[in-house]
């Protein structure tokens, strides 16, 4: 039996960052995922396997920080300007794409269904790294309406 995430969150880290690629369809017409979003998704799955099995039955909280490293071609200047977080990252993959990807590769790991998860925080800012840093926590039972 896995253990379940600490009150304060279960943390853990995703190297780079990418978003869910849109579906591609073969000559027949069926959908299929890329094969660079089946590896991030692999990786996301396995980073979180590091640290736990357990998955959750209960309403889930996620919350990420999406981190972006400055472009190479960046001055000192700016650079250091990106590192304090006096300019926000206008780059891809946007949140809503990132936040696909990691719901997806979760599915079935961290929780049974992503309709378990009811509240996403997304930040998005520069670090020397980029990385995901994901915090799942649990934030209440989930109930059925029974109807009649």
């Amino acid at each position: 039996m896995a253990i379940q995430w600490p009150d304060s969150g279960l943390i853990f880290e995703v190297p780079g960052v990418r978003g869910k690629g849109r579906p591609r369809f073969t000559r027949m017409g069926i959908a299929y995922t890329d094969k660079k979003t089946v590896e991030y998704e692999r990786l996301i799955k396995n980073s979180y396997l590091k640290h736990t099995n357990y998955i959750s039955n209960k309403s889930v909280r996620m919350s990420m920080y999406v981190c972006f490293s400055p472009n190479k071609s960046d001055t000192k200047k700016n650079k250091a300007l990106k590192l304090s977080n006096a300019f926000k990252p206008k780059k891809k993959p946007d949140a809503d794409n990132v936040v696909k990807v990691v719901l997806d590769a979760l599915n079935k790991v961290a929780y049974h269904d992503d309709t378990q998860v009811n509240e996403i925080h997304v930040i998005r800012h520069y670090d020397e790294h980029e990385r995901l840093i994901i915090c799942l926590s649990e934030n209440g039972e989930l109930f059925e309406v029974k109807k009649g």
